[in-house]
């Protein structure tokens, strides 16, 4: 297995978090990681941009050969990767800020991640609740080795984020793949 992710968001949207946790989750279980993060040149607002590459043998070259999934909590996220999505390719969105073509819909899962998050107490935890999706979802990990990531990252409001993840989970089950 070797996959190509990109994970996209606006400035305090935690998308590098959301990153680096998935990476940490996936180096927990094993697998090779490396990311890469870009950000727009505003100082604040502005957008970030990490790509992943997780595979489990040792990974010879660092950027993405494909992109595989696309994770992003911006509408700007989803439309400057249009091109870069592929036929075998999905996209995992916060429903209330991304709208999905239809010619993408077969091949995305939108989460009302925000909405989620402030039902759990935890209205910083959109990202959280991505993290159990894009786990439930592509199997790149596995739930134990995602709160072991979420333990180490966040000692202090470990039940908080964990139930994030946790519902997260659960709501990528119900897409099936």
């Amino acid at each position: 297995m070797k996959l190509g992710i990109r994970m996209y968001g606006m400035g305090g949207q935690g998308i590098m978090t959301l990153a680096k946790l998935v990476g940490e989750a996936a180096v927990e279980d094993g697998k090779f990681v490396i990311m890469t993060e870009e950000y727009s040149p505003y100082i604040t607002g502005g957008w970030s941009k990490a790509e992943l590459v997780i595979s489990d043998e040792s990974i010879d070259y660092p950027l993405l050969e494909g992109l595989d999934y696309l994770v992003t909590l911006s509408q700007e996220g989803l439309d400057t990767a249009l091109d870069q999505l592929g036929p075998r390719s999905h996209v995992i969105t916060e429903k209330s800020l991304v709208s999905v073509p239809d010619t993408l819909k077969s091949r995305s899962v939108e989460i009302p991640g925000v909405e989620i998050s402030k039902s759990l107490k935890n209205p910083k935890g959109a990202n959280i609740v991505l993290m159990g999706v894009f786990s439930s979802v592509t199997k790149t990990f596995s739930m134990e080795s995602g709160r072991r990531a979420i333990t180490k990252r966040f000692p202090k409001y470990v039940d908080a984020n964990i139930g994030c993840f946790e519902r997260g989970y659960e709501e990528g089950v119900k897409y099936g793949r």
